[in-house]
């Protein structure tokens, strides 16, 4: 490898190096990006041509009209992804002296609307909460899970009954189940399962149960410690099979629809609302920073401000 290489060849290299030192999701997720984006727009580009204006028109572009079915743009979070991952192959190029060092500052456009989090209105959550006491299986109890713990979807299908601590009356989050699809260099590729230790190392975390969904669980608890939660065999359920019972329900019990995601936000924002410290919510939620948890959720409302200004009238 030369600093006459072509984009193609370096990254080609670098993959092979990354697959050896990340988690297999998350090698997946770059061998996608890098054969579905990142070779058809670069690939024949020498390394050093590759100029900031350059990756800059293409982050645009991607907005624009990224989609690979050339049907408009695709996501800021997905697009944002995909220069990542580029800028990180360029990093590595310039530590083995392929590339002169410098910083590759990309922007995007102020989207206001990106901060916006859904959650489910009170209204719906208590017909929510009462469809699934009347419909009460490991399954719906995975929503109740999710609405009270905060887990992600991917944790609530990793989770075995061996993970609940009864006597403690908490959960402990040590793995989530993903489908992955990996995409080869030669355009082929498959997807597979893959049960494996959370998103990130705070992650892993204990979440109590509260005195509402305790009783549920121990009412549903199995008698074998290595069956999953919500098949309870040792068979899981995947991620889109109890996405597409999530929908279901809702459709079937006429509340709104909503993202299972939403069940985590509507769990943060009622912690917040509630009085709870944002550092307790970021840990419960296993978040990497407690600067996520404020930008997601900590946005007060008009009347919290009203409160906020009357307290300077006890100073009177």
């Amino acid at each position: 490898m030369n600093k006459k290489s072509t984009y193609s060849e370096w990254v080609k290299q670098w993959l092979e190096r990354k697959e050896q030192l990340v988690k297999e999701s998350t090698f997946a997720a770059y061998s996608n990006i890098v054969v579905n984006h990142l070779i058809p727009k670069f690939g024949d580009i020498l390394l050093e041509n590759i100029s900031e204006e350059l990756i800059q028109d293409y982050a645009l572009h991607l907005l624009r009209s990224g989609r690979l079915d050339g049907q408009g743009g695709i996501s800021e979070r997905s697009a944002r992804d995909i220069v990542v991952v580029l800028k990180n192959s360029l990093r590595d190029a310039i530590k083995h002296k392929l590339l002169p060092p410098t910083e590759i500052d990309i922007l995007f456009p102020n989207n206001q609307d990106r901060f916006k989090i859904k959650i489910v209105p009170k209204s719906d959550q208590q017909r929510l909460i009462q469809a699934i006491y009347l419909n009460l299986t490991t399954r719906s109890a995975g929503i109740l899970l999710a609405l009270y713990t905060g887990l992600r979807i991917g944790e609530v299908c990793g989770l075995k009954w061996s993970d609940i601590d009864f006597e403690n009356k908490m959960i402990h989050v040590s793995r989530t189940l993903q489908r992955v699809y990996r995409k080869q260099l030669d355009g082929t590729g498959k997807s597979k399962i893959i049960i494996a230790s959370p998103k990130t190392r705070s992650s892993a975390r204990e979440v109590p149960l509260s005195s509402l969904i305790f009783p549920v669980l121990r009412k549903l608890a199995g008698n074998s410690p290595d069956a999953f939660f919500l098949s309870g065999t040792e068979k899981c359920v995947e991620v889109r099979t109890f996405r597409t019972f999530f929908e279901n329900f809702l459709e079937k019990n006429e509340i709104a629809k909503i993202n299972f995601h939403s069940l985590r936000h509507t769990f943060a924002t009622r912690c917040i609302e509630a009085g709870g410290d944002c550092k307790t919510v970021s840990e419960l939620l296993g978040h990497a920073t407690v600067n996520m948890t404020l930008n997601l959720y900590v946005h007060p409302q008009i009347e919290q401000k009203r409160k906020c200004v009357e307290l300077l009238n006890d100073l009177m």
